[in-house]
């Protein structure tokens, strides 16, 4: 477990934290409270726990991008693929940490792409995704072809927009909640990919395997706490 490649200092990871925490309250806390209004009726599903679970991380990892095999373990340090691959793992689920294998990873889900309205890009099929889905964006490279750069883990739909939460800019740290689709999001979307069977986003059912293992305390913080840590409820420590 190490990082090979930290974007930031302590000293710059805590100035951006302080810069950005007023927009986080406005942006990303609101949208928190958009999904919980609108999927009250999976509350408690593994696919509820899992979208809940990356909240977490978000609220309380202290999370600062960068790449290494298993990173976040050692520093607190994330890429798009890393924070994904955490999040599952959490649950029982060994996804990759290298983005450009996520179209191997999963079901594709039919149904799910973008096109142009009213001058701008816009994700179409909504209704074929279901929160806890992968959401994949494609880069190329010089001799033209295409690999998956970006990874992220799909919330649904807040005030009919579709939000994913993923590794973002201009959050206070690593992580943050995109809803707007309408230029490079719209532009380089790639694929939709499902990984968690049929039962998860039904309350209560527990899926052999995929029980809350609780979340991971890195080792040492390249962005130290800057509020006490909140431990989530897991569904094992609630069930007890």
């Amino acid at each position: 477990m190490s990082a090979s490649y930290i974007s930031l200092t302590t000293e710059e990871a805590i100035s951006k934290y302080k810069n950005n925490y007023d927009g986080y309250i406005k942006n990303e806390l609101m949208k928190v409270e958009q999904y919980r209004e609108a999927y009250k009726k999976i509350k408690g599903s593994l696919a509820d726990q899992i979208v809940e679970r990356a909240i977490w991380y978000m609220e309380h990892g202290y999370t600062v991008y960068g790449h290494g095999y298993n990173s976040y373990h050692s520093h607190g340090v994330v890429d798009c693929s890393g924070f994904t691959k955490l999040v599952y793992g959490d649950f029982g689920f060994e996804l990759t940490g290298v983005a450009k294998k996520y179209d191997n990873i999963g079901t594709r889900v039919e149904g799910v792409y973008t096109k142009i309205v009213d001058g701008y890009w816009s994700l179409e099929g909504l209704e074929n995704l279901r929160p806890g889905d992968i959401l994949t964006w494609w880069k190329q490279r010089p001799n033209g072809t295409f690999y998956i750069d970006h990874v992220g883990i799909y919330m649904g739909q807040l005030n009919g927009n579709p939000a994913v939460i993923c590794t973002a800019r201009g959050t206070p740290t690593a992580i943050g909640i995109i809803t707007g689709f309408k230029r490079w999001y719209g532009l380089h979307f790639y694929n939709a990919q499902r990984i968690l069977p049929e039962g998860s986003w039904t309350p209560g059912k527990v899926i052999p395997g995929h029980e809350d293992r609780g979340p991971v305390i890195p080792e040492r913080y390249v962005l130290p706490p800057q509020k006490p840590i909140v431990m989530p409820n897991t569904q094992n420590s609630q069930e007890q």
